[in-house]
């Protein structure tokens, strides 16, 4: 069964159900992602780069006066969430405040990493992210 197959049945089960949209949105996001990194941009205009690190060069181009807020959860686990080196929270986490330009992005269930690369952020943009915990 292709993945959108499965897509259409699982937005249609949901739309009959009477589920709410953030469900239906998470549902699709999680069959969607292909990345074998494991992390799924669900919505912003942000783009995900696996096992990539920020340059000194990137570090001095990210803008906190064009900030926008970062949103990650975590499909079948739980996780430690860390933005630019520091410790954010333990997932699902909201309304973090990430600066334009590339970020370093580290999720982790105690010793084993779940996400790891840089996350490039829009200029005043929210971005919510799901990460699968395989």
């Amino acid at each position: 069964m292709s993945k959108l197959t499965i897509l259409t049945l699982v937005l249609g089960t949901g739309v009959a159900l009477g589920a709410g949209s953030p469900l239906v949105a998470s549902a699709a996001a999680t069959l969607g992602c292909d990345d074998d990194s494991g992390l799924c941009v669900d919505s912003g205009d942000a783009k995900w780069a696996a096992d990539k690190q920020s340059t000194s060069k990137d570090r001095k181009k990210r803008s906190t006066k064009t900030a926008g807020t970062l949103s990650v959860t975590i499909d079948g686990g739980r996780g430690s969430v860390f933005l630019n080196g520091r410790f954010v929270g333990t997932a699902p986490v909201s309304g973090v405040s990430v600066p334009s330009g590339k970020n370093d992005l580290h999720v982790r269930d105690g010793e084993d990493v779940l996400a790891n690369g840089t996350l490039t952020v829009g200029k005043g943009t929210s971005v919510s992210v799901t990460v699968r915990h395989d």
